[in-house]
Parts: structure tokens; C-alpha cells; sequence
């Protein structure tokens, strides 16, 4: 999609918001969905999320969710990712969108759709903190992979207003079978400790350490981080009742190497 197409169908948009009209809404967001990669439902890009799909979603945020809630079932992905943006914006600001709504693109076939709902979710999160926080409380809990995804993308968005809260609510994460989970999970503790929170997480690694080694993955991916450096005696003592239970594993050995490239030297 061309800038001078988009910057054409982003001023069509907002004048059919303005006016009310659903019919002129409709017709300007067919004229998106009708461009190539969009319609045969391409992979989406950063860039065309962060250039088109955003603004889009948050244009569309003034409507009622009732004109909203169809986008959420469309067969196009850009399509159910705008709805994902609106929605979320809507449900933060207290209006009629609901967390029903919400696990919708929380379970979507396409990981770009849950990202969108998450970092969009992060991106309102100071909107009402506790409404939130009890989102991703529940969906953390959930037995669907795809919606304790989603919570993690946006629960560390709320650090600075919960803190040691938000890095107890991790703790059954480390175990998570689903590997989308488990990156998740250590892009989110990461974020955290650069947040001001690293000897909580720190703590929280460690106890992982005492337990199961299936758990190994995630210690080692998050010492991996360049924040652990400057934290060199928790997390030699991290990676040694790792290496005790594991050995010298790929993980144990790809989290030495890291380190030594953050200047921490550990010699297990």
C-alpha cells in the first residue's frame, strides 16, 4: 500500500467516522481490504501494522462495538486485526466492549492478530490499570495457550502500578508446555527487570532453578538478557543449580556465551 493511498483512505476513513455513516465506513474499509496482500491474506508486516492497521483501529474506536464486533469474524486477517485494535481501546476506555469480545482475536489462527491485541492491550494499559490487570489475570489462568500469550504481552505493561504483583502472577508460566508461551514469558520478564524490577525476577528464576528442569529453557533464555550483568553472583548461582539438575546443556552453554558477551564471565 502506497503512502499516497494510505494517507487518501486514512482521511476517507476519519470523514465516514465523523459523519456516522456505517454505509460510508463500510465502503472506505473495503477499499483497504480490497488491495492485494491484504485480500489474499498475507503475512502482515511491522510496518504495515504500525502504518495501517493501528491507525486504522484507532479511527475506528469511536464506533459502537456492535458495528465493530463483525470485523473480529472477517476471513481477512487485517481486517480482524483492526477490530482487535478497536476493541481493546474500547474495552480500556470503559466502553461496550467486553472481555468476551476480546478472546476473539485472543485466539486467532494468526499470530499477527494476537500480537496487535496484546501490544495494543500494553499501549492502553495506563487507561485503567485494574481492568487490565484482571484481563490478563484470567487469561494467564486460561487453559488456551494462545489467550496466556496474549496476557503476557501486555501484563508487563503494568509494572510500574503493580510491581512484585505482576512478577508473582508468572510463576506457573515457567512450566507452560507451548513454546510461543515460553517466549513470551522470557520477553516479558525481560521487559520487567528493565523496567526496575530485576531482582524480582531474579528471585522468581531462581526458584525456577529448584524445580523441575523442564524449566531450563526459559532461566537460560532470560539470562541471556544484557541486563544480567550487572547482577553476576545471582546469576552464577541461577546457572549453577541449573547446570547441577541439567548438566551442560545447549541452553546452560548459550546463556554462558551471552553472558560473556555482556562482559560476565561464568565458569561453571
Amino acid at each position: 500500500m502506497k503512502k499516497v493511498e494510505a494517507r487518501q483512505f486514512m482521511r476517507d476513513l476519519r470523514a465516514a467516522v465523523m459523519l456516522g455513516q456505517p454505509e460510508a465506513v463500510d465502503t472506505a474499509l473495503d477499499g483497504l481490504l480490497a488491495f492485494p496482500g491484504v485480500a489474499g491474506n498475507d503475512r502482515m508486516d511491522e510496518a504495515f501494522i504500525e502504518k495501517v492497521i493501528i491507525p486504522v483501529g484507532e479511527i475506528l474506536k469511536k464506533l459502537p462495538s456492535n458495528q465493530l464486533r463483525p470485523l473480529l469474524v472477517n476471513p481477512l486477517a487485517a481486517a480482524r486485526a483492526i477490530g482487535a485494535v478497536a476493541m481493546a481501546q474500547r474495552f480500556a476506555e470503559g466502553k461496550d466492549s467486553t472481555p468476551k469480545d476480546l478472546r476473539k482475536p485472543a485466539n486467532d489462527d494468526r499470530m499477527e492478530v494476537r500480537q496487535v491485541l496484546g501490544h495494543t492491550l500494553s499501549a492502553v494499559a495506563e487507561t485503567d490499570p485494574e481492568k487490565v490487570l484482571h484481563l490478563g489475570t484470567n487469561w494467564l489462568l486460561s487453559r488456551a495457550p494462545k489467550q496466556r500469550y496474549c496476557a503476557l504481552l501486555f501484563l508487563p505493561a503494568l509494572g510500574s502500578h503493580y510491581g512484585q504483583k505482576i512478577v508473582g502472577l508468572l510463576g506457573p508460566a515457567g512450566a507452560d508446555a507451548d513454546y510461543d508461551v515460553r517466549k513470551a514469558l522470557v520477553s516479558a520478564l525481560n521487559t520487567l527487570a528493565q523496567a526496575g524490577l530485576a531482582e524480582s525476577v531474579l528471585g522468581l528464576l531462581a526458584l525456577w532453578a529448584t524445580e523441575a528442569a523442564r524449566n531450563a529453557w526459559v532461566i537460560c533464555r532470560a539470562l541471556s538478557a544484557a541486563w544480567v550483568a550487572d547482577h553476576p553472583a545471582e546469576a552464577e548461582s541461577i546457572l549453577r543449580d541449573v547446570h547441577s539438575k541439567t548438566g551442560k546443556t545447549s541452553e546452560v552453554t548459550n546463556a554462558l556465551r551471552a553472558l560473556n558477551r555482556h562482559g560476565l564471565e561464568i565458569d561453571l
